[in-house]
């Protein structure tokens, strides 16, 4: 036998024996490497959730107020796919805004995928552990304590006690801060422990709970609670009389001291806050994201402080508006404190470009006139009854994107024009800024905003149901922007911006 053949026959043993060897580690080693990966995937997923999820989640995932917990076992075995959909895309009638760059977030289908991975296999206490040290903890809501001895002593009154022991744990969590600790009631809600609620029939309070008290802060309960808890809590507050008698009250949290009377110490008690609870939205300093830059002269000369009060405790107002209401999360001291904090900026505060921030509406509204002057006045149908400085030769035919030929312009202050669209429809609701109406020439439903509430509100400007209208718009990241107006019914004539391009309630 010569060397070759020698050669070739060890070749062949080690084949033979080093093959099944690696066959054999390869589902470890392929486990390892899932592993490894999946714990990087976590680790860059903790990041991005402490800036910008904690806010609404918490900072170990555990929710605030009517934000859902994500730390849950429901959700680590929820599908793969509806995770991953939800944060894409947000959630309907919810302040989850899609995160998809697509959708006007600001994450890639890579980042999603870490996210779902710290969804379905992270370790909170590590999130929050990073929270702490990045000093983006946020503010928890200030609730009363329900110890072990109380819904012990609540449940022996009565059969049914354990069922308003439930109730009270519920309205301690979810309640105390609108209705007061022990349902004396606030400046945001009424009194609940009173003779009136314990007369009213329980099918009632139920349906008030679920639905909420249309024009009140009171919003309805059913995406939070379940059937059989607020049973529990209606219960509870029809008896909350005899819980009274044996002095079973709530005990209300120490609040934060805050000494008003020193302005520096109310600006310091803000900026923490803002620092902590807005800036994943609205920007470091205010300068704006996913939310509008706060820190613009367009934001502070146009907003009085009750304006901005009103926005932090209801949220925002605007269709699709991803601002969440923090009136629960913060007492009224917090709140004047974040203001005052915001307020301060105003002196030194910058003409931005795009205040309505970085992911909203980039480049500016899409507009297309170049003769500020001109006397069009045109009528009727086909975008008609526009403003008297709309051009011919920028129009298209109605519920058409601008493309049709004509070249972006520049507006006098410097931003990009792109596509206008036009309809012809009829109003089939409106609602305060929020405009629904449907397309004449498709039949085809649209949501518009037109303009912020105050403005519109303020201005006095009528549209009802069947209302023959014309406009002019764009479409923002997840609404449409209105330029002008025509109510054919009326006559009116509405202009929402001027002919450069700005909002006629920032003028």
């Amino acid at each position: 036998m010569n060397k070759y053949s020698i050669i070739t026959l060890i070749a062949l043993l080690v084949m033979v024996i080093a093959l099944p060897i690696y066959a054999l580690r390869e589902p470890e080693r392929l486990g390892t490497s899932q592993e490894e990966l999946r714990q990087e995937f976590v680790a860059d997923a903790s990041v991005m959730y402490v800036e910008n999820c904690a806010v609404c989640h918490g900072a170990v995932g555990e929710g605030i107020g009517s934000i859902p917990a994500l730390n849950s076992d429901s959700l680590r075995e929820v599908d793969y796919d509806f995770l991953y959909k939800t944060i894409e895309r947000g959630r309907y009638d919810t302040v989850m805004t899609g995160w998809h760059v697509e959708e006007g977030g600001i994450y890639n289908e890579y980042q999603i995928d870490e996210l779902v991975a710290l969804i379905r296999y992270g370790d909170w206490g590590a999130v929050g552990d990073l929270a702490v040290a990045e000093g983006k903890v946020p503010p928890t809501l200030p609730v009363p304590t329900v110890d072990e001895a109380m819904v012990a002593d609540i449940t022996a009154l009565a059969p049914e006690g354990s069922e308003w022991a439930a109730g009270i744990q519920l309205f301690a969590n979810n309640c105390t801060v609108c209705h007061g600790v022990n349902g004396e009631g606030s400046e945001l809600a009424v009194p609940l422990n009173d003779e009136t609620v314990r007369a009213t029939d329980a099918a009632e309070l139920t349906r008030i709970i679920t639905e909420g008290v249309p024009g009140t802060m009171m919003t309805g309960w059913s995406s939070v609670l379940s059937p059989d808890e607020m049973a529990q809590i209606v219960s509870f507050l029809q008896n909350w009389d005899v819980i009274g008698q044996e002095e079973l009250v709530l005990i209300a949290p120490e609040p934060v001291q805050i000494d008003m009377s020193n302005p520096e110490e109310v600006v310091a008690i803000g900026e923490q806050i803002f620092n902590t609870t807005c800036t994943s939205c609205h920007g470091v300093e205010g300068s704006g994201g996913t939310g509008p830059a706060l820190n613009s002269q367009q934001f502070l000369t146009s907003k009085t402080n009750e304006e901005i009060i009103n926005t932090i405790i209801n949220g925002g107002h605007r269709p699709n508006s991803i601002m969440p209401a923090f009136g629960d999360r913060f007492t009224s001291d917090e709140i004047t404190a974040l203001t005052d904090f915001i307020r301060a900026w105003e002196p030194t505060a910058p003409v931005v470009e795009n205040p309505r921030g970085t992911e909203q509406g980039q480049g500016g509204p899409p507009w297309a006139s170049e003769d500020p002057n001109s006397t069009d006045t045109r009528g009727g149908g086909n975008g008609g009854g526009g403003p008297a400085w709309r051009t011919d030769e920028n129009s298209v035919p109605p519920g058409q994107s601008g493309d049709t030929g004509h070249t972006d312009t520049t507006t006098t202050d410097g931003m990009t024009q792109g596509d206008t669209l036009f309809f012809d429809g009829t109003v089939v609701i409106a609602n305060s800024n929020n405009l629904i109406f449907s397309d004449s020439a498709t039949g085809e439903m649209h949501e518009a905003m037109l303009g912020p509430p105050f403005f519109w509100d303020e201005s006095g400007i009528a549209l009802n149901p069947g209302d023959s209208i014309s406009l002019e718009g764009f479409e923002s990241t997840d609404h449409m922007e209105i330029n002008w107006l025509t109510n054919h019914t009326t006559g009116e004539m509405i202009e929402l911006r001027t002919a450069d391009g700005m909002p006629v309630w920032t003028q």
